[in-house]
């Protein structure tokens, strides 16, 4: 990806800006279904314990992302223009299996069960390949989100993260430059906000699994194509109720 996302968690306060701005230009989605969370963690010991936020959304993999790999009718890939990159869903063909929101090791696309698709960020892909800032590092009211250039940003989180150990934090650490299109500095170990390890995603991959409209789990070891056609019918079903 030429541009990315620098997230700071130790400059997020958890107000939640970045939630809502993406849910109002995105609101095609269902109510209560968002493209990116705040998860609150408590690190240390009183006195000195603090808390600290994770921006819980689509890390856009830089390979093998887990989505397109259990992606049953391929509608999930990359963007391939020049400035792109990023991990993108083809609403028009999405079949509401939920196989994405199974597999995804950072738990990214979530289920829409009234359009009977999956939901994630797209990192504003339109707004971006137009040389403009995505919508949540616009709405970020203390600079935790930059965004720019990639190279640039991984040297500013670098410097940052440099800063930090300078001030006695040993842990901290630029999450990211290897394996994902966002970038996040933290300052404990990426284990400590549920991220798995960046230099190995492909074995991340959790066991593909489908939901229901209303939300029940099932494993299956494999789609074939009697279960596809059940899950084109329902998809075709629930648009009808809909309409």
């Amino acid at each position: 990806m030429k541009y990315t996302m620098l997230i700071d968690q130790t400059k997020c306060i958890g107000c939640a800006a970045c939630t809502l701005e993406c849910k109002r230009e995105y609101e095609e989605a269902s109510f209560g279904v968002l493209r990116t969370r705040i998860r609150e963690y408590e690190k240390g010991e009183y006195p000195q314990n603090v808390l600290r936020y994770n921006k819980n959304f689509c890390m856009h993999c830089l390979e093998d992302a887990a989505c397109i790999a259990v992606c049953p009718v391929d509608v999930i890939g990359y963007d391939i223009h020049e400035d792109g990159g990023m991990v993108l869903i083809d609403y028009d063909g999405c079949i509401g299996c939920a196989a994405c929101v199974g597999a995804c090791p950072f738990g990214a696309p979530v289920m829409d069960d009234d359009r009977v698709k999956a939901e994630k960020c797209s990192f504003c892909h339109q707004e971006v390949l137009r040389g403009r800032p995505t919508i949540c590092s616009d709405a970020c009211p203390t600079g935790a989100i930059l965004f720019g250039e990639r190279e640039e940003m991984i040297s500013k989180g670098e410097e940052r993260v440099n800063a930090l150990k300078d001030k006695g934090k040993e842990d901290a650490n630029l999450y990211g430059a290897e394996g994902t299109g966002i970038l996040i500095v933290m300052d404990y170990d990426y284990a400590e906000y549920d991220l798995p390890d960046e230099d190995d995603l492909a074995s991340n991959i959790n066991l593909p699994k489908f939901a229901s409209a209303s939300g029940g789990l099932t494993v299956m070891a494999a789609l074939g194509g009697l279960g596809l056609s059940y899950f084109r019918k329902f998809r075709q079903d629930r648009q009808e109720e809909i309409e």
